[in-house]
């Protein structure tokens, strides 16, 4: 009796929780200025982490706004992705 009680429980609370699936949406928040991206990639270049040429081409992506760009592009795909 004990057994079938449990096996109830467990089926009615897996029930449960398939049906209460979570649907919900992905938000985007970035709290980094442009500034301080740009101190972070000085730092790296002082500290020999990256070339000076990977510095121009990184300092130049964050002025352009390239992975702001990006990161909406792939918010954007993964919206329509979950539609579909």
């Amino acid at each position: 009796m004990k057994k079938l009680i449990l096996i109830l429980s467990l089926f009615i609370f897996t029930s449960c929780a398939a049906l209460n699936s979570a649907k919900g949406e992905l938000h985007l928040e970035i709290n980094i200025t442009k500034g301080q991206e740009l101190l972070d990639l000085k730092k790296a270049l002082d500290a020999g982490a990256i070339t000076a040429t990977e510095f121009e081409l990184m300092k130049q992506r964050v002025i352009d706004d390239y992975y702001m760009k990006k990161a909406i592009d792939e918010k954007v795909k993964f919206k329509s992705l979950k539609t579909t």
